[in-house]
């Protein structure tokens, strides 16, 4: 049996056309002769091989998930689509138990926080319009407030008020716009509790801009060069604030992205900032934190018999490399969307750096990743996975120089590691779980933030072996197979990606 070090080099994404592409302009020499030297090959990992509708961008998340299973899974984008499609919400216990209170109090108010976007990423716009034509068949006299985050991360920079656009015909008899506010404070996911702060004040004190004409108001934003991401919290002439025993609903299909405000709303022992002491009835289409609540709609479809735990079955002793930016795709998504403590598996999570934006630290923590992956190669674990998280997180700032600091960074580190690695008696191999940086600028000259449809780089440091372009999700079968262990059940349908020469 071999020793593996797996690296998966998050968001990096292979794409022929050099303009924009900080993937063929950084001068990743090493990745350069790594691509060169050894077998290698496309994976696709959006659209219909990622089980996601046709010209849909893959994701992070979506890509660790089909990296651990071995086989094509299903994911949110989809599963929310089916919901509406067929009317599963009629049938659900706890959305019933939602719109039986909300009849009950006919009073009280249904707040919904909402990502408006196209990025099919978090949520898609498609199924805000659903769910309000689906509760408006239950002729409710509560009224319904809408907050909405602007996307910019995953779709394009400045949409939101396209989208706004697009929804008008919803905003009627009593569903209001309450307000607007960047991603960049209602979904933060690395624990900067100062962001959550400007939207939770927003929603419980009204705090933030008022915007009397809201189309001129985001245009002074735009003139400021404030992107839809960044958006500050904006009020509009209908909002109101959350009142007690009101209702709110979290209607992303999302995860890491609201554990924060989730947590300030509910958690009786938060201390990050001053809450409000209000008995708000709260809701989520999937479950965001069972600890801090159990009121969602559906459960997620978990994967078991994932590649690391069947590893663990097989005996082998692992060790999982990554920054703590990237907790839920390694530690929940990848091991098929579920906490599970893996046997004789030593998870290292390296603090990401504290700013503002990844642009502004484009290195991130590669140096510290690359030091951990180093000491871990010498304590001889048989299977170690090192995730680098610069090609997506500082791509999806849209800053194309800093997106090349951040590949030559992770460069950099490859060399270092690669060398021990021999010295060790390590086979490499090197993986993506999606596209982004491929693409930084498009050919209008304009600045892409959100992921590509491009296919992602599989290589084995082997000469021995030829690889086949395939599929993300062949990735768990195809490793085993050169590993020399038999693959289970749950993957024997898989193609395998290569054949010994």
């Amino acid at each position: 049996m071999k020793k593996i070090l797996a690296i998966i080099l998050d968001g990096f994404g292979m794409r022929e056309d050099i303009y924009g592409n900080a993937v063929k302009n950084a001068g990743m020499n090493n990745f350069i002769n790594i691509w060169n030297k050894y077998p290698h090959c496309l994976l696709k990992a959006s659209g219909p091989s990622a089980n996601l509708p046709e010209g849909q961008c893959g994701s992070s998340e979506l890509g660790h998930k089909l990296i651990g299973a071995g086989r094509l899974t299903s994911n949110r984008l989809s599963d929310v689509n089916e919901i509406f499609k067929k009317e599963r919400l009629k049938y659900n216990g706890k959305f019933n138990e939602m719109v039986e209170y909300l009849k009950s109090n006919s009073a009280k108010n249904l707040h919904i926080s909402f990502l408006l976007s196209e990025g099919g990423v978090s949520s898609h716009l498609s199924h805000l319009r659903s769910f309000i034509e689906f509760l408006n068949t239950y002729n409710l006299d509560n009224k319904i407030y809408l907050h909405l985050i602007s996307d910019g991360k995953d779709a394009d920079r400045y949409s939101i008020y396209k989208y706004i656009k697009s929804i008008n015909d919803l905003i009627t008899n009593n569903i209001y716009l309450a307000s607007i506010c960047g991603r960049y404070y209602a979904m933060d996911y690395t624990k900067d509790y100062s962001r959550t702060k400007m939207y939770y004040d927003l929603l419980y004190t009204g705090k933030g801009i008022e915007a009397g004409n809201l189309g001129e108001t985001i245009d002074r934003c735009y003139e400021k060069r404030i992107t839809d991401e960044y958006l500050p919290p904006l009020r509009t002439p209908d909002f109101i604030e959350l009142q007690p025993s009101d209702a709110f609903l979290f209607l992303n299909f999302s995860k890491g992205n609201q554990t924060q405000l989730l947590n300030s709303m509910v958690n009786k022992d938060f201390i990050e900032f001053d809450t409000y002491p209000t008995n708000i009835k709260i809701y989520s289409l999937y479950e965001i934190d069972k600890s801090l609540s159990r009121n969602y709609f559906f459960e997620s479809k978990v994967i078991n018999h994932t590649l690391c735990e069947y590893l663990s079955e097989l005996g082998l002793n692992q060790a999982h490399i990554y920054e703590s930016v990237k907790t839920y795709s390694m530690s929940y998504f990848l091991n098929g969307e579920k906490y599970n403590e893996i046997e004789n598996c030593d998870i290292f999570c390296v603090d990401s750096p504290v700013v503002d934006s990844f642009d502004m630290k484009p290195e991130m923590s590669s140096l510290a990743i690359s030091k951990t992956a180093i000491e871990c190669m010498e304590k001889d674990y048989d299977f170690i996975l090192v995730n680098f998280a610069n090609p997506d997180e500082v791509g999806h700032t849209g800053n194309y120089g800093a997106t090349i600091n951040g590949l030559q960074a992770v460069d950099i580190c490859l060399g270092k590691i690669l060398e021990v690695a021999e010295e060790n008696f390590y086979k490499v191999v090197i993986i993506s779980s999606h596209a982004k940086t491929d693409m930084i600028i498009n050919r209008d000259n304009e600045i892409v933030t959100k992921n590509t449809t491009s296919p992602v780089p599989f290589i084995i440091l082997d000469k021995k072996v030829k690889l086949n372009n395939g599929n993300l999700y062949s990735f768990a079968p195809t490793l085993l197979t050169y590993m020399d262990i038999a693959i289970p059940k749950e993957m024997k349908d898989t193609d395998i990606l290569f054949n010994i020469n």
